[in-house]
């Protein structure tokens, strides 16, 4: 199958050209500037297809709410239209293992029931935009090695990493904050509380480290990337390359992502984060991160729409970056942290992932999104 596309504002990987594309059999062919032939685009920006390295979208829609579950397979169905309608073409689907959260989508049995149907929906053609899986290991759980190994080598398997929810550091610095949190929401008595604190205390010292190494060795063995979650200080950059992770992902202080910087590891943030301005949690934000130059990546988190809007916002003061630049967040920067070298760029030889957007009051509509050559939305 092949396309053509005309009268577009290409944004490249270094700079916004006005010119036209085609594709055929799922690659671009030609990227030409003077393109004179196929599908008016009238002025709108052509980008490449978003690639979010880290979404929990996924499970909401198998659990819509509390105690109420959805056919595993129409959640998939749903969750890759909600992603194909904002223009994210590769969707790493982020499920948690080991987690001590009690959300039901990641007990052990929902899960195995979770990614079977997001396996039988890709098998079967219902799925429009490329899905990986992305786990994320939860190290303070005595159990997680035997967990993760029947989940380890399922096809779908891009990304590991490690994380530790322990409260006190990290994702929740503030301990009283994180123990008020379980008493008025989790409904705990104050003994409840001090026996679940002090149990996660004990297993993040006995099980964490050697938990972080066994994740680590299953990352080099399949030959995936491993990143490190909510980093706070130098000393989790320094142990996260030791382990060779080479993602800080959602690093919670500035002096984290300096770090994660310096030492050459790829900074990603929470594209909400940016949007809200600020962390939910009151960690450092995205946005402060962006300015001091340290941004590469941008995931969706929990809000696939983001992406894009936080693509374009990173063009508007104070960050004032050139598009392409900022796309590039969300695009072949996501990519390569990965190991997905054929795609996140409008260049020949690489898939023809690509989306029509328009700015309407400076707000970006996703016009029309293309996966492999064919219009999906």
């Amino acid at each position: 199958m092949s396309i053509q596309i005309k009268n577009a504002r290409l944004v490249l990987e270094d700079q916004t050209v006005t010119g036209g594309v085609t594709a055929e059999d799922g690659l671009f062919t030609d990227v030409a500037i003077d393109n004179s032939f196929g599908e008016d685009m009238e002025g709108d920006f052509i980008v490449p297809g978003l690639i979010d390295i880290h979404t929990d979208n996924l499970e909401r829609h198998f659990f819509p709410r509390p105690n109420v579950d959805w056919d595993p397979v129409s959640a998939a169905m749903i969750h890759d239209g909600n992603c194909d309608s904002v223009g994210v073409t590769t969707v790493f689907d982020s499920l948690s293992v080991g987690s001590w959260s009690g959300k039901e989508s990641r007990r052990l049995e929902n899960l195995t029931r979770l990614v079977t149907g997001l396996d039988e929906a890709d098998e079967q053609d219902l799925l429009s935009a490329n899905h990986f899986l992305h786990w994320r290991c939860e190290t303070t759980n005595p159990f997680l090695p035997e967990l993760f190994e029947p989940l380890s080598a399922h096809r779908l398997t891009k990304l590991l990493s490690v994380m530790d929810h322990t409260p006190g550091q990290r994702q929740y610095p503030d301990l009283e904050r994180q123990l008020n949190v379980w008493r008025t929401h989790a409904g705990l008595s104050e003994e409840e509380v001090k026996t679940r604190y002090t149990e996660m205390v004990e297993n993040q010292a006995n099980y964490g480290p050697q938990n972080r190494a066994a994740i680590a060795d299953f990352a080099k063995r399949l030959g995936l990337a491993l990143a490190s979650h909510d980093d706070q200080l130098v000393d989790h950059i320094d142990d996260a390359r030791s382990i060779g992770a080479t993602v800080s992902e959602f690093p919670t202080t500035m002096e984290a992502a300096k770090a994660a910087n310096q030492s050459g590891m790829i900074v990603a943030m929470g594209a909400p984060n940016l949007m809200r301005g600020g962390s939910y949690s009151g960690n450092v934000g995205a946005g402060d991160v962006a300015a001091e130059g340290l941004l590469d990546v941008m995931a969706s988190d929990y809000v696939p729409r983001s992406m894009i809007e936080a693509a374009f916002r990173l063009t508007e003061a104070p960050y004032d970056w050139p598009l392409s630049k900022a796309i590039g967040t969300v695009t072949r920067n996501a990519a390569l942290c990965v190991g997905l070298e054929d795609r996140g760029a409008l260049e020949a030889g690489l898939r023809a992932d690509f989306v029509r957007v328009r700015l309407v009051e400076n707000r970006p509509v996703v016009r029309s999104v293309w996966v492999a050559g064919i219009r999906v939305a």
